[in-house]
């Protein structure tokens, strides 16, 4: 029996230089200036990883919470975990349904149907003060496909876009880069009764969650806090695909142990 050959080589390279993003700002254009002053053109293959912040901040996804008034759900939500009431309030619009709150975390189904926290609702290196939240795309998968047709247009080739959040896992502390929208890009291998391992057993249960790897691997160039890198070049894997989406990574709720 032949053996699956692995990929021997990935590189990851930081788009560098990219600019605060405002309301209106083309993204595809941004990326593709600074792909020239970098010197770094785009082949075929090449799957762009971009930081969902800078697709809501050009989709001007802003929220002025002085513009928010609460519910009294919101309100009571708020005395329970300790936040701005404004922000629960927030959090309940952008939410399918609380799965729990206590200790200062709001854990909720988004409308998108990602399981997270806060409703991924950002206020931090949303380059305003005060009282602005930053809320997730409204379709990150046509986000996506809006970027990867321009970029793909512009080089005459063959591209995936992929939209990243950071998100906290269950079982495990620390946050780590997860898929959240898509074009052009296998998110699931799905190795059940089609492969086998080592010892030629026929793989049972084995699916790869291929887009959450290539997000968190993105995330040790784009960094957390202040690193300033919303986009990054993966090269080497052949993973080009347009059946997928990322909803296809969204556990059906009743095969979901946490909720």
């Amino acid at each position: 029996m032949d053996k699956k050959e692995a990929c021997s080589e990935i590189t990851l390279t930081a788009i560098q230089n990219i600019p605060e993003i405002n309301p209106g700002d083309d993204v595809s254009r941004i990326i593709n200036q600074c792909l020239l002053h970098q010197e770094y053109g785009l082949r075929n293959n090449d799957l762009i990883v971009i930081a969902q912040k800078i697709i809501s901040k050009s989709e001007n996804r802003f929220i002025d919470l002085k513009t928010i008034e609460p519910s009294e759900e919101a309100i009571k939500l708020a005395k329970e975990t300790d936040k701005d009431p404004r922000l629960t309030e927030l959090i309940l619009q952008e939410s399918n349904r609380i799965i729990r709150a206590e200790n200062g975390t709001i854990i909720v189904e988004h409308k998108l149907g990602h399981i997270l926290a806060n409703a991924g609702i950002d206020r931090s290196n949303i380059g305003r003060r005060n009282d602005y939240a930053l809320l997730l795309p409204k379709d990150p998968d046509g986000s996506a496909t809006k970027i990867k047709k321009s970029l793909e247009d512009r080089y005459q080739i063959k591209l995936g876009v992929l939209i990243t959040d950071s998100m906290g896992r269950a079982w495990r502390l620390g946050t780590t880069g997860h898929a959240l929208g898509s074009s052009g890009i296998k998110t699931l291998i799905d190795m059940r009764g089609e492969e086998f391992d080592r010892d030629e057993r026929l793989l049972q249960t084995t699916i790869i969650g291929v887009a959450d790897q290539i997000a968190s691997a993105a995330t040790l160039l784009m960094g957390e806090s202040s690193e300033g890198v919303p986009a990054v070049i993966l090269r080497g894997l052949d993973l080009l695909d347009d059946s997928d989406t990322v909803n296809d990574l969204i556990r059906p709720a009743e095969e979901d142990l946490f909720r």
